[in-house]
Parts: C-alpha cells; sequence; structure tokens
C-alpha cells in the first residue's frame, strides 16, 4: 500500500471515528421507536426525556406537524430496552419539568399486561394522549371579565349565603 492511500485511509478513519465520537450515534443499533400524536406538544423539544415512572427510559427525536394546518404534532421517541413492553394501552402526557415552566419531558403509563405489544414504529393515538395544564394556561383563563365574574360570586356567595345560614339559605 502507498502512502498516499494509508494516509487518505487514515484521514477517513478518524473523520468517521470523530464524527461517531460527538454525535454518539451507534450505526449498528436497532432503538426502539414509537411515534403519538399529540394534541398541543407544549415546546417539547428534540432531547428531551422520555420517562415512566420518574425513571429516563429514552429521548425526543423528533417533534412535527402532524398535518397542515392542525395544531396537532406527531413525536417521535427512542426508547432503551429497558422500558418495554408498551402496551397498547398505554397513555403519554406532556409535562413540564419544573414547577415554573421550562423544559418539558414526556410521561409514559405502559398500559396493562394483559394486552397487545406496541411494535417499533408503531403510532400511539390521539386519544390516548394528554397535556399537562400549564400557568400560561391558568393565567389565560382568569382574563378581566373572568376576574370580576369569579370576584362577585366570591362576594356574594360570602356575604349571602354563608352569612345567613349556609346551605340552608341557599
Amino acid at each position: 500500500m502507498s502512502a498516499l492511500k494509508a494516509g487518505v485511509l487514515a484521514v477517513v478513519v478518524i473523520v468517521v471515528a470523530t464524527y461517531f465520537g460527538f454525535t454518539k450515534a451507534n450505526p449498528f443499533a436497532n432503538p426502539f421507536e414509537l411515534e403519538a400524536v399529540v394534541r398541543d406538544a407544549q415546546n417539547l423539544q428534540v432531547r428531551a426525556p422520555v420517562r415512566i415512572a420518574g425513571v429516563e427510559v429514552g429521548k425526543v427525536t423528533k417533534v412535527e406537524a402532524a398535518h397542515d394546518g392542525e395544531s396537532a404534532a406527531r413525536v417521535t421517541m427512542e426508547l432503551r430496552d429497558d422500558a418495554l413492553p408498551i402496551h397498547e394501552d398505554a397513555t403519554l402526557e406532556i409535562r413540564s419539568r419544573i414547577l415554573l415552566e421550562g423544559n418539558f419531558f414526556v410521561d409514559i403509563k405502559p398500559g396493562t399486561p394483559g394486552t397487545a405489544d406496541y411494535e417499533s414504529g408503531d403510532t400511539v393515538p390521539i386519544t390516548r394522549t394528554s397535556n399537562s395544564v400549564t400557568l400560561p394556561d391558568i393565567l389565560a383563563v382568569l382574563q378581566s371579565d373572568v376576574r370580576t365574574d369569579l370576584q362577585t360570586l366570591l362576594r356574594e356567595y360570602g356575604t349571602e349565603a354563608l352569612s345567613k345560614g349556609g346551605a340552608e339559605a341557599l
């Protein structure tokens, strides 16, 4: 082998090893892939953790719009072998990692053992997914007119119902 061929081969091997070293990609792995359709991805990011009972068992690999013009999203997850089996009655919820917003993760409840299992590449339907209620959702409901109505209700309830005998007054 000539010195030129050996040099080119060495550069190619170094480039490939460096690529796999930095991306941590394993070209020989065949991970379990599960997709889910959710109503709202809630700023779920690629590489967000996937958890079962609080234990991290995978990561989100892709988040994309489910259909053009709809707010639904298709979330693709890569799960480790210790997360399996995921049963067909499993539920998924997108939850926030900290109380006052921030990063989100996918929480999976794997379902009951008596049902069939999902295969790699299957999709969890939108009816088996949900989103947690976030602080901005709560604050958005309490707009000025709603807050005023709630204040009026509580004032009237306190002065009329509770001061005149409670349930008997109602």
